[in-house]
């Protein structure tokens, strides 16, 4: 896992938004079955956590399918990954290539 600061310097430095969702364990053979990427979240080992880069454009779709103003984890998730998933998040983390950070519990 990529520490905070870390995180931080990464989006910066390639102007991309750096997402990071945790979904809980059990749901490994979901996350298997479609090919994404995962990794133990540091910050609680029943979490698995998925990360996903994404550039400006792509971001801005995600902000016109949910409403940040008014969305939750579980939408973000459901838009990102699918509404299967997205019932299972309990965290998405969004590194902004401004170095802002934005967090959905």
């Amino acid at each position: 896992m990529t520490s905070t600061i870390d995180a931080r310097k990464n989006a910066t430095k390639s102007g991309t938004y750096d997402i990071y969702i945790d979904i809980d364990c059990d749901c490994e053979e979901l996350l298997d079955a479609i090919g994404l990427d995962y990794t133990t979240s540091e910050d609680d080992e029943h979490q698995n956590e998925v990360k996903l880069i994404l550039t400006p454009d792509e971001f801005e779709d995600v902000q016109h399918d949910c409403n940040f103003n008014y969305t939750d984890e579980q939408d973000i998730a459901s838009v990102l990954l699918n509404p299967e998933l997205g019932e299972y998040t309990t965290r998405v983390q969004i590194y902004k290539p401004s170095g802002d950070k934005i967090t959905f519990e």
